[in-house]
């Protein structure tokens, strides 16, 4: 049995803001009644050579289009009635602005960024969705997956964060010389598995 190891072998002080590192999702929670929406909160661990196992955490977003709509422009301090004509303006229907409202996981958002770069393109990460039936177990499938962020420090500078506003995407490939077969995964996981979500990018540890 292997021996279990815990914390990094670096420390948040050896990554400068602003750096490019490789993270791999060690573990996936949804929480459906976060506090600034649904999300699933990523246990991720950094990778590479010179930085390697120092552990973050980040949440990725799962967009309510209504309710994403009431909580952005109370933050804005509109009153209800205002926010109430402006979704209909939109074409919402309802019958309270803080009714249920589903979930969905958007295009131009981290959550399916961090898909694209698990499953290695857009096509595959839609199929991905296709064959899950729920946000928990969207959570136990992206365990694993690897891709590549930038770095900041958090607001009292103490530690690294994934900076949301940075652009997310796969891990470089490695060569193959010529003639070499590709590598592949023995267990059969993604080789290369490794709304915004500005809303969780200060959240303290």
């Amino acid at each position: 049995m292997p021996i279990e190891t815990v914390g990094g072998s670096g420390s948040h002080d050896d990554i400068p803001a602003g750096s490019q590192v490789e993270f791999v999702v060690e573990n996936a929670t949804f929480d459906a009644k976060a506090k600034f929406g649904p999300d699933i909160e990523l246990d991720l661990k950094t990778l590479g050579e010179e930085h390697y196992g120092i552990p973050l955490k980040y949440w990725a977003r799962v967009q309510q289009p209504r309710l994403d709509l009431v909580r952005k422009w109370r933050g804005d301090g509109m009153s209800d009635k205002l926010i109430k004509e402006a979704l209909k303006e939109r074409g919402f229907s309802f019958k309270k602005i803080d009714e249920p409202d589903k979930m969905v996981v958007g295009r131009g958002g981290n959550l399916f960024k961090i898909l694209v770069a698990g499953t290695g393109s857009p096509r595959a990460a839609d199929e991905l969705l296709n064959e899950v039936n729920s946000f928990e177990e969207l959570a136990e499938r992206v365990v694993g997956f690897r891709f590549v962020g930038t770095v900041k420090k958090s607001a009292d500078g103490k530690y690294i964060q994934l900076d949301g506003k940075e652009e997310i995407f796969p891990p470089a490939t490695p060569l193959v010389a010529a003639g070499a077969p590709a590598a592949s995964s023995a267990d059969g996981e993604n080789p290369r598995a490794t709304d915004s979500d500005e809303d969780f990018d200060d959240i303290p540890f």
